[in-house]
Parts: structure tokens; sequence; C-alpha cells
């Protein structure tokens, strides 16, 4: 297993590789976002020599705010060219897994039509990816108002080298309990990156493992799931505090959870 963290969008991402790489962590979920780190501006090669240096792993992760399927093909064919543009750069700088997330669907269109939306997005990223010996992972999200988990389901069966990214703090907000074993239970094998963080159930609040008081989690529990899948890959802590303190326990505490 091995841990990372992410950098933050509006901050120098060379800074951040050199910060999370002195503190203890295994790889950098290098998010492609604006403002700092928009693909299309970044030095990939200076990026590639920075993980080199400190010897640290990465893997990509595409901007949550995306939304691609949509009734309006110019829009669709837009996002796809953006993820081409962000998969590009996650070969180069060397990350062999990249996450694009769910994309959040309009009301009164049919299920049928939301699982084509994103196929005709996806399955050309996919392509792509798999000439580059590099895997797209879909990561669900903190949306209640369709049945996701099912559309999930249907887009792994059609799109065989499509991974599933896990985020447990989106299991918790969509509306029907926290769905964190529903999905491993169906997309387990299929998992190839996990997104850790708590919250108390209202909304996407990133915070550190264990904080929220009578939150029913066992996450000693929770990672020996993770370990009897068996899934041994890399995970990710999105810990999102001014204070960098709360993310370094985590750090800690899953390392130690891990190794029970």
């Amino acid at each position: 297993m091995r841990v990372g963290a992410m950098n933050h969008p509006a901050k120098d991402v060379v800074q951040e590789i050199r910060w999370i790489a002195e503190h203890g962590f295994d790889f950098i979920d290098l998010t492609f976002e604006p403002p700092a780190a928009d693909p299309s501006l970044l030095d990939v090669e200076q990026i590639r020599r920075e993980l080199d240096h400190y010897r640290l792993g990465v893997v990509a992760h595409t901007a949550y705010y995306l939304n691609y399927a949509v009734p309006f093909s110019s829009v669709r064919d837009a996002c796809r060219e953006e993820f081409l543009r962000a998969l590009w750069a996650a070969h180069e700088v060397g990350a062999a897994v990249m996450t694009i997330h769910f994309s959040r669907p309009p009301r009164f269109f049919s299920e049928d039509q939301i699982v084509e939306w994103h196929r005709e997005v996806l399955e050309p990223i996919c392509e792509q990816a798999d000439e580059w010996r590099m895997q797209v992972a879909l990561e669900q999200i903190p949306f209640p108002h369709c049945n996701q988990i099912e559309i999930i389901e249907r887009l792994l069966n059609a799109m065989p080298s499509l991974g599933f990214h896990l985020d447990s703090g989106h299991t918790q907000l969509e509306g029907k309990g926290d769905l964190w074993h529903d999905y491993l239970e169906r997309f387990g094998s299929r998992l190839c990156h996990v997104h850790l963080s708590e919250n108390d159930g209202t909304s996407d609040q990133h915070l550190p493992l264990g904080a929220v008081p009578h939150s029913g989690i066992d996450w000693p529990q929770r990672i020996a799931q993770l370990k009897a899948i068996p899934y041994d890959g890399t995970i990710t802590l999105e810990v999102f505090s001014p204070n960098a303190e709360y993310l370094l326990q985590s750090r800690d505490l899953l390392r130690r959870w891990w190794n029970e």
C-alpha cells in the first residue's frame, strides 16, 4: 500500500511535490486543475525531473467540476478534449492512473441516456489510456439525485478497461446512508485508487480520519476490508486543512491501521 497527498490547485506544483516528498508520502495525487496546475500550461519535463529526484510516485486527477454527461454535444466534445489533454500530461509525468469523476446528470433524462453520454466521453479516453498502458478510474461523487451506483455498474460492465476509484467521503453523501460497503462489494475487483477523508454527513468536508464524533466509522475495519479484497494500491488522504499536522496525523494512523 502506498500513501499519497494531493497538490493544492492554486499553489506551485513543484513546491507541492517537494513538500509532499519531504513529509514522507509515497506519491502525489496530481490534480490537473487551474489556476496553478492547468495541464496545458505546466512544464511536464520539470515535474518529471522533480518526481524522479525525490523518487516520488504519481497518480493523476482531473477537475471535479468538469461536467460532461450533458445534452450539448459541443460541451461533451470540449470536455473530452480537456480530459485527453490531462491524460497526455499524466502520461508525460509518469502516472499510470488518471481519475475522472462521475458526471452529475441533469434532470428529466433517462438512465440509458446518462450512460450513453458517459460512454461517448470516456471510451475514447480509455482507448488512448490503453495505448499508453495507463488506466482511467471513475470516481463516484457526492450526488443523491440519481441511482449513481447502478449507472457506474453499467459503465464498468460496458468498458472493461475502466477502473473504479472509491472516495470514502463521497459514500456518505448519496442520500442513502453510507455506501462504502456497497461500493466495495460491487466494484472491489475493479478498484484501482482510493481517497480517504471524513465528514459529518452534510457536505464533503475533507476532515482528518477519526475527527467526527459518533460518526460510526470503524477505520481499522475499513482498512481491513480493503486488504481483504485484496487491495494493496494507492490511497490518497484528502485531508484539506490549513494546519498540515492533521494530514500528517492521518498518514500515521493509516499506516498503523494497515500494519495491524
